[in-house]
């Protein structure tokens, strides 16, 4: 059975690149009835929080990739927390040391900052590894130095005569020599295992096949690989995905202007954006479907997901493109649900009580063509529920006195009321009406005007209207 998974660690929320990681395993595995699994990768304690952890789970679930096991509810059919299974860690672990395949390192972090300089100055090449001097110590002599309790850490030893090859589903064949791989390290004197050895136990225990994931853990997946070679295990087929690119063509950054707002799930969902949506940008940042259609449910994902159309080179984050996806997606709502959506952005924004809902569903819809995600509206639609006071220079002072008399006598407001005002001051419509908007809008631009005022009522109308008087 095909079995990914995916295994963020729960220091931030869900960030784009992560949740395109997500829909990748998700579409393999549904696409060949398999197993898609969550697990937390929580063994950093000091930068670990397990809100994180909830909040990435409940945006996985949003954006519709519900996992069939996970740390949570009724997925819960195994333990899929790392910090939860540190004896079975260390159980490996011993192995390893018992088979001299890994060895106590006990250098301080001081001298090994020494001897990096020292081999940088001597050698003028960056390419520093570690020197193996611990790996020479006499069992007596380790033995000692673990009952004195001194801090170490435990590395494995690379066969450096062995070249390793990931045959990547993404990126073809590539090859590490192993001269070129460090004795990386396993553990801490503290107990506390490192990635490597984690995700490799893992990713065995869980019976994971295919691992997708960026192209930045390729140099953690050949470490993993001396680690199956290790243990004699078979390993997954591994996927290195592209990194995502900002416009400047390097890696997508939380620095980033312009764009970091939009990089994380939880602040695309605040920002009224849908899950539909982001589902159908995320699977064109670095897979083509082989066809000419645009726009995929996640069933239709699914069923034309292929490891074939991933592509090895990076896309281009866009703004631009996601609001064009997500604007299709507010069009093809239905009204209901439309509204529904609206209401609930403009009446946490505005604080608005169950009264006003028919008067502020009225409203949204007046901007539906017009937005790319539902917080736009709380710019937009301002001037419905509070006053604004905005200069608006012009030289017809006592024009716009007689206009609010002609407001204040209507009963109710019609189209031809404008067109008589207009025709009975020989007024030019293309000069007036933009300063009519201005001065009840605060906006140069907008819907259709008498539908706005029609909504606002006269009263209002004539408020907006005094505040900016000029």
């Amino acid at each position: 059975m095909v079995r990914t998974r995916f295994a963020p660690s729960p220091t931030g929320e869900l960030h784009l690149g992560g949740a395109r990681t997500a829909l990748f395993n998700y579409l393999l595995a549904k696409k060949k009835q398999g197993k898609f699994i969550l697990r937390v990768e929580d063994t950093d304690l000091k930068r670990s929080n397990w809100q994180f952890a909830c909040n990435q789970y409940e945006d996985l679930l949003w954006l519709g990739l519900k996992p069939d096991e996970s740390p949570f509810g009724k997925e819960q059919t195994f333990n899929h927390r790392q910090s939860q299974r540190l004896e079975i860690y260390q159980n490996y672990l011993k192995q390893l040391l018992t088979e001299k395949k890994a060895y106590y390192c006990f250098c301080s972090e001081k001298d090994l900052e020494q001897e990096r300089k020292d081999y940088i100055e001597k050698n003028q090449r960056a390419n520093y590894q570690y020197s193996r001097k611990c790996l020479k110590l006499d069992y007596q002599i380790v033995q000692r130095l673990l009952q004195e309790k001194k801090k170490y850490l435990v590395r494995f030893q690379v066969n450096q005569t062995t070249d390793y090859c990931i045959n990547d589903l993404v990126r073809g064949t590539i090859t590490f020599p192993g001269k070129d791989i460090e004795d990386f390290v396993l553990c801490r004197s503290n107990g506390m295992p490192l990635l490597n050895l984690v995700v490799t136990i893992d990713d065995y225990l869980m019976k994971i096949s295919h691992v997708l994931r960026g192209e930045e853990h390729l140099t953690n997946t050949v470490k993993q690989l001396v680690l199956y070679q290790a243990f004699n295990w078979e390993s997954p087929q591994f996927g290195h995905l592209s990194i995502i690119f900002n416009q400047a063509g390097k890696k997508l950054s939380k620095r980033d202007e312009g764009t970091s707002e939009y990089q994380t799930i939880n602040k695309l969902r605040e920002k009224g954006y849908l899950p539909t949506a982001i589902i159908n940008y995320l699977l064109f940042l670095g897979w083509h479907p082989k066809t000419k259609q645009e726009f995929f449910s996640l069933k239709e994902a699914t069923e034309y997901f292929d490891l074939t159309g991933l592509n090895p080179r990076s896309p281009i984050f866009s703004v631009k493109k996601l609001n064009w996806f997500n604007k299709h997606y507010i069009q093809e709502l239905t009204d209901e649900k439309y509204k529904e959506k609206a209401w609930k952005i403009l009446e946490k924004y505005y604080c608005l009580s169950g009264k006003q809902k028919e008067y502020v569903e009225e409203i949204s819809l007046l901007f539906r063509q017009q937005i790319n995600n539902f917080q736009e509206l709380t710019s937009l639609t301002d001037y419905f529920f509070q006053y604004l006071s905005n200069s608006v220079e012009d030289e017809h002072e006592k024009i716009w006195e007689e206009f609010k008399e002609q407001i204040r006598k209507i009963s109710s407001w019609e189209e031809k009321t404008i067109k008589t005002f207009l025709e009975e001051f020989f007024l030019d419509k293309k000069k007036f009406l933009p300063l009519l908007r201005k001065k009840i809008t605060g906006k140069k631009t907008g819907p259709e005007l008498v539908k706005i005022i029609r909504i606002l009522g006269k009263e209002k109308v004539l408020q907006h209207l005094i505040n900016n008087k000029h």
